[in-house]
């Protein structure tokens, strides 16, 4: 089964969560909403929170604990009965994300597959043209780099759990393969570090 959401910055209502700093929006089910935390570890300040997912808007009712556990970057995603969902490895340099799951499965997502960066090479000149004629407009530069992730284990080949289209915005978790509450977190984690 494959499941289609995006994650969103959220906008501050009377009756939310403190904290609730994004929603993540899934196809055919209901949102779930992400209250950012507070950490004063020392680290960056775009990975300086732990954060809980949450079923409802009032965050009454936990999906998740992401914390930072230990030594190192190294985020913990915690279910609400306290056992271990997932290890999270934020990027080293932003392009490469890591997740441990507890049977040892290893999932590595790279920013820009090959084929999203064959597209980019092909399609680059009318992309300068574009903004050519954006900057003569006055709009301004628009010009990103392949963002396209998709996380796999060992050789890299066949279906993968969790996979990011840049265009789009959207995440497709093949939800058999992967706890829906660990991609999740992967995608807040990828959300606010890209």
């Amino acid at each position: 089964m494959t499941t289609v959401f995006g994650v969103h910055a959220q906008a501050t209502q009377g009756n939310t969560a403190p904290g609730l700093q994004s929603v993540i929006k899934v196809r055919g089910a209901n949102p779930v909403h992400v209250a950012r935390g507070s950490s004063d570890d020392g680290t960056p300040e775009s990975l300086a929170t732990d954060f809980v997912l949450y079923e409802d808007q009032a965050g009454h009712k936990p999906l998740c604990t992401v914390t930072r556990r230990g030594p190192g970057d190294t985020l913990t995603v915690t279910a609400p009965d306290g056992s271990v969902l997932a290890l999270l490895h934020p990027p080293a340099g932003g392009r490469r994300y890591e997740l441990e799951l507890p049977d040892g499965t290893r999932l590595v997502g790279r920013v820009g597959t090959l084929p999203a960066w064959a597209v980019y090479v092909v399609l680059s000149p009318l992309t300068l043209l574009y903004n050519a004629v954006s900057l003569i407009g006055g709009y301004g530069i628009d010009w990103h780099l392949p963002s396209r992730t998709v996380w796999r284990s060992g050789g890299g080949f066949g279906p993968a759990p969790l996979k990011f289209y840049g265009i789009t915005d959207k995440y497709k978790l093949r939800s058999t393969e992967l706890d829906p509450r660990v991609a999740y977190a992967q995608a807040v984690l990828h959300f606010w570090t890209t």
